[in-house]
C-alpha cells in the first residue's frame, strides 16, 4: 500500500530510516537533508517512520448531548425550517450558532425535509402578517416597584412592540392588546400566549374544582376584534419560543448592557431599541423567499403581496415608529418588598 504523507512533509520513510540509523550529528543531518534539527531529533527517537494521524485526540463539540438531542427532536417532530429551530434552541444556550444547528441536521441526516413531511414543514410559515406571539418578561425594580414588559412579535414580519407596566395583571394585558391593535400596520388575526392568569382564566379553579368559564379581559378584546386567541400547552414554553427569544434580544441590548438610574432612563433606552429593531436591525429568521433583511423590509414586501390586510401604508408606519414618544404614566406603587 502506497504511503500517504502529510502535505508539508519534508522527508519520506526511507529518509527517516537513514536518519534513525546514522551516527552523524543532528546538525550535520539537518544540513544534509535540508530539515531542522528538531525534525532530525524526532526521527532519531522514533521506532515507526510513517506519518501519524493529525486527528485530535480529544474533539470538543460545540453542543452537548442534550442540545443535540433537542435540536434533532424539534426538527423531526415539526420539520420546522432551520431558523425557526435555531430560535427555539437559543433559549437553552444563546451562544448556539446557525451553522452549528445546520451541521447537527446534516449529521443526523435531517437537513432535507422528506416529501411526506413537507406539508407539516409549511404550517409554521403559511401565516400572513397578523399572527402575534405575546409574553411578559421581568424588568429591574426601581423605588421598590417591580416593572414588567409586555412583548408582542409578529410571526411573519418579526415586527415587535412592547410596553412597560408596573403589574402583571389582566387589566394591563387588555391595555397592551388595545395598544397592539393601534400600533401594528396590519390587521391582527391570531394571538398566541401562555397560560398566565394575566392572559386566560382557563386554569383558574373554583373551590369545587371546576375550571373558570368566564373569558379573560384579553379574550374579550380578541372576541370584539375577531382575533383567535390561542394558548400554548401548559408547561411547554418552547411552543411560544419566538417571543421568548425576543425577550432575550431586548434584554441583551438594554438592561443587561446598561445600568439605569431610574425607570425613565430604562424606558427611553427600551424605546430607542424598539425603533432600531424594527427599522434597521437585520433579522436572520425572516423568510428567505421574501429577500428582506429587517422587519420593516418585510412589512414593505408583504404590502406589495397583500395590501388588503394592511391598515396603514409602510411609510405611514415608519413615521409612526420614528415619532414614538414616551407617555408619562402614573404607575401604581406597590409596597416595598424586603
Amino acid at each position: 500500500m502506497k504511503q500517504e504523507y502529510h502535505s508539508n512533509a519534508m522527508t519520506n520513510v526511507h529518509t527517516r530510516l537513514l536518519i534513525n540509523k546514522s551516527n552523524l550529528t543532528n546538525l550535520m543531518l539537518a544540513n544534509k537533508f535540508g530539515i531542522s534539527e528538531p525534525t532530525v531529533s524526532k526521527w532519531k527517537n522514533r521506532e515507526n517512520f510513517e506519518d501519524k494521524s493529525s486527528r485530535p485526540h480529544t474533539i470538543h463539540y460545540a453542543l452537548n448531548h442534550f442540545e443535540k438531542t433537542l435540536i434533532s427532536s424539534i426538527r423531526k417532530s415539526t420539520w420546522l425550517p432551520l431558523d425557526e429551530v435555531l430560535e427555539m434552541v437559543l433559549l437553552t444556550n444563546p451562544s448556539i450558532t446557525r451553522s452549528v444547528v445546520y451541521r447537527t441536521f446534516v449529521h443526523e441526516e435531517i437537513n432535507k425535509v422528506p416529501e411526506k413531511e413537507k406539508d407539516k414543514a409549511k404550517k409554521f410559515k403559511e401565516y400572513e402578517p397578523g399572527y402575534l406571539h405575546i409574553d411578559v418578561t421581568y424588568l429591574p425594580k426601581f423605588d421598590c416597584v417591580k416593572y414588567y414588559l409586555f412583548v408582542a412579535i409578529d410571526r411573519a414580519t418579526r415586527t415587535m412592540y412592547y410596553e412597560m407596566y408596573d403589574a402583571k395583571t389582566s387589566e394591563n394585558a387588555e391595555d397592551f392588546m388595545n395598544k397592539c391593535l393601534d400600533f401594528f400596520p396590519f390587521g391582527i388575526s391570531h394571538v398566541l400566549t401562555d397560560n398566565g392568569f394575566e392572559f386566560t382564566n382557563k386554569l383558574i379553579k373554583s373551590k369545587k374544582g371546576h375550571y373558570c368559564q368566564k373569558p379573560s379581559k384579553l379574550d374579550v378584546v380578541c372576541d370584539e376584534n375577531n382575533i383567535e386567541h390561542r394558548l400554548t400547552k401548559p408547561a411547554t414554553p418552547k411552543t411560544n419560543g419566538m417571543v421568548e427569544r425576543a425577550n432575550g434580544t431586548i434584554k441583551n441590548n438594554t438592561i443587561k448592557k446598561t445600568e439605569y438610574n431610574n425607570k425613565d432612563e430604562m424606558q427611553k433606552e427600551l424605546l430607542k431599541f424598539l425603533m432600531y429593531y424594527i427599522l434597521y436591525r437585520r433579522h436572520g429568521s425572516l423568510r428567505k423567499e421574501l429577500n428582506v433583511k429587517t422587519p420593516f423590509d418585510a412589512i414593505e414586501k408583504w404590502f406589495e403581496i397583500k395590501p388588503e390586510i394592511f391598515l396603514q401604508k409602510p411609510d405611514e408606519f415608519k413615521n409612526k415608529v420614528l415619532s414614538l414618544k414616551i407617555i408619562n404614566t402614573s404607575y401604581h406603587k406597590q409596597p416595598c418588598e424586603t
